[in-house]
């Protein structure tokens, strides 16, 4: 196995911390705000809904630098020409997400566990694209089977950006980018413990202590740790997860802040296999359907080990009070081993066709940024907010893959277990490397105009072997991005953008040829409402959305690539209160997604649902002696899709789905949290796209908390 070759790297970046410590004067501490905290919309972040001041002034245009955020580089103001989201931790906890793709599920344009509920991985598209995963700004770079899992618990906030955008970081999936803000240090000392049981033996303890080091309080500390286990619905299915995370910022003074990020994460148990024909789950059989809890693999074969290991810093240095320089580095390691049989069709009687997939081996990711942001004052009424940057992607895999293999049949209706088979793996080698410049701008014009651009050069290259086959690329895009917003003394401000994505794609298709990168693009219109008379805000968008090189689900169970998918629709977001104690969240989405495939047909995108609406309702109600109980429902439906290419004419029925949260403050540090998801334990199959998966089950769990600070 190569070692990463990183030492020159690593000896710049700390010679240059080094300086820029030696260059700053001693003064007292600063405080930094973590994105994703009690902010208005106005700096980005949903705060508590009746808090409204009209339209701001080019003195209110936000210019803090929160190191690791996207709002960073591409604004998540409310009043930025784009669509936004961010989800605090508090947001998560109430509606008792366990996964990253759970505590995405009542945001519009989120279709999230396409593939049903999955204990290995998390599954969501945003508007109808895969979207991409990063991590405090860094990219997780899925490779195959070799793909990050984050953990939630170690999460301060989610930030989600909707449709192309490379900006961010070049290389990224059409659907967006998803930026997961960690837990990092504070200047206050605070402790947090959570015990949590609930059903399928699912047990769990989270601790997370924040400390300050020495007398001065400019160096300070944080502790996440989390063990959790559970079974899943499908039997002879279970996970155990282990994560710590420690943290430390250390204030140089008020204008140099070093932040370092460690985190290591272990995952051992039986995997979900959530792939089943459509004959037994959408197409009646003379035994009738398929059980959900069915374990259509092999419990004494199929195991995951997967070992993350991350560390880094977050760097920030005030050259002036106009002029700041962020550095970010992030060292990461996954050790996969994981093996997996799952069923790929029917005899169209009583037995499974099943395979298997088999990934061994390890991935090396070396990320770096170097960002300067300012900002340029054109008079009194023109303010702009320059940004400009380079950063570097090394990423090394290698080990054993085989993505598909035979295995024996199965009864899926009087499964026997045990026949041996066996397991083979080809070589799986892929070095990469990302050089990406970029430059973006926000403006303000007055107190009415507010505009954005940005664009970004990259050079990706690929060295590898797949399954024998050659999977290189070299390749150079340019991404772009412009967006423009008028401000009305009236809490109405329609906006128009365009954005660009790229994103290479190492691989082969079963005829061995090299796939293609995607490349997207959008165009968006709409309306953000803001009113004094409204406790909160509301967005409508029109978006048209076009990917060429998509990947679709084969028959040789190896993807192959389309000609191009597009999806034109619209979205309603809101997020308002009703009455000071009473909270509400609705959104709706609707999808006309096609797209392209072999024999120049056009067929409706499989998986996408025309139609989604999400509501969720809390209220809370004070109790004697400074107690309170907050109640909260919601309700989740997704329409009917089709998979229009294999099982054209059946259709894979809509769902609706509920859930529910009751929060027992027993006093200032005792809580106690019941939450129940899909509480009717509806039976439904979540899509078909060649395979076919059902949705989760009924889950119900049980938090005891107590919180210090």
């Amino acid at each position: 196995m190569r070692k990463p070759t990183h030492t020159p790297i690593a000896r710049a970046i700390l010679a240059m911390t080094g300086l820029l410590a030696l260059a700053s004067t001693p003064l007292h501490a600063q405080t930094a705000d973590t994105a994703g905290e009690n902010a208005s919309p106005r700096s980005g972040v949903a705060a508590p809904a009746g808090e409204n001041a009209g339209p701001p002034t080019v003195g209110e245009l936000d210019a803090v630098t929160v190191t690791g955020s996207v709002g960073d580089l591409q604004s998540l103001d409310f009043y930025a020409p784009n669509s936004s989201a961010v989800i605090s931790a508090r947001d998560i906890e109430n509606q008792g997400a366990r996964k990253l793709d759970e505590a995405l599920q009542y945001q519009a344009g989120v279709l999230s566990e396409p593939f049903g509920a999955d204990n290995k991985v998390e599954w969501f598209k945003i508007r109808g694209f895969d979207a991409s995963t990063s991590l405090d700004g860094t990219p997780t770079t899925p490779n195959g089977f070799f793909v990050w899992k984050p953990e939630i618990f170690g999460v301060e906030s989610v930030e989600v950006l909707k449709g192309p955008n490379s900006l961010e970081f070049g290389a990224s999936n059409t659907g967006g980018v998803v930026n997961l803000v960690t837990k990092r240090p504070r200047k206050e000392e605070s402790l947090l413990m959570n015990l949590e049981a609930g059903h399928r033996k699912r047990l769990g303890l989270g601790i997370d202590y924040n400390g300050i080091a020495n007398d001065a309080g400019n160096v300070y500390y944080r502790i996440v740790a989390q063990t959790r286990r559970a079974d899943s619905m499908q039997r002879e299915t279970d996970m155990k997860n282990y994560y710590l995370a420690p943290s430390l910022t250390v204030d140089f003074n008020e204008r140099t802040s070093l932040t370092l990020l460690t985190s290591i994460q272990r995952e051992d148990g039986r995997p979900t296999n959530g792939f089943l024909p459509g004959y037994g789950t959408i197409i009646d059989t003379p035994y009738g359907k398929i059980d959900r809890r069915l374990n259509a693999g092999e419990p004494d074969f199929d195991h995951l080990k997967r070992t993350q290991v991350s560390a880094g810093w977050l760097l920030t240095h005030k050259l002036n009070p106009d002029w700041t320089f962020t550095q970010n580095y992030r060292y990461s390691y996954l050790d996969i081993d994981q093996r997996n049989v799952f069923a790929y069709g029917s005899d169209n009687n009583r037995e499974l066709l099943r395979g298997y997939s088999l990934t061994d081996g390890s991935t090396r990711n070396h990320y770096i940024d170097h960002r300067l942001k300012g900002r340029v004052r054109l008079g009194d009424s023109v303010e702009i907010l320059p940004v400009v940057g380079v950063d570097y992607l090394k990423s090394d895999t290698s080990g054993r893959n085989n993505g598909f293999g035979m295995a024996p049949n199965l009864d899926m209706f009087d499964p026997v277990y045990g026949r041996p088979f066996t397991a083979t793996a080809d070589p799986y080698d892929l070095d990469t490397r990302q050089l990406g410049l970029y430059a973006a701008a926000q403006a303000r014009v007055g107190s009415h105009w507010n505009f954005n651009a940005g664009i970004r050069h990259d050079r990706a290259r690929s060295d590898g072997r797949i399954a024998g086959t050659r999977s290189d690329y070299d390749i150079s895009h340019n991404s772009v991005n412009v967006g423009a917003m008028y401000i009305s003394d009236y809490g109405v401000s329609p906006y128009v953008s365009y954005s660009e994505s790229f994103r290479p794609q190492a691989g082969v298709d079963s005829r061995g040829n090299t796939y293609r990168p995607y490349v997207g693009k959008q165009k968006e219109a709409g309306i953000k409402f803001d009113p004094d008379w409204l406790q909160g805000t509301l967005t409508l968008a029109y978006f048209d959305i076009e990917e060429r090189n998509a990947l679709i689900a084969d028959a040789s169970n190896i993807q192959s690539q389309s000609g191009k998918r597009t999806n034109r629709g619209m979205e309603l977001e809101g997020d308002f209160r009703i009455t000071p104690r009473t909270g509400m969240k609705v959104a709706y989405t609707y999808n006309h997604s096609r797209q392209d495939i072999d024999g120049g047909l056009t067929i409706r995108t499989p998986l996408i649902p025309r139609h989604q609406v999400s509501l969720w309702v809390d209220h809370r109600f004070d109790l004697p002696q400074g107690g309170a109980l907050t109640v909260g429902a919601g309700a989740r439906y997704n329409g009917p899709t089709e998979d229009q290419r294999y099982y054209r004419g059946v259709t894979v029925p809509g769902y609706t789905l509920f859930d529910l949260m009751a929060r027992y403050q027993i006093d200032r540090s005792w809580s106690l949290q019941l939450n129940a998801r899909n509480l009717a334990d509806k039976t439904y199959v979540s899509g078909c796209d060649f395979y076919c998966y059902y949705g989760g089950e009924r889950t119900i769990d049980m938090q005891l908390q107590y919180q210090w600070r």
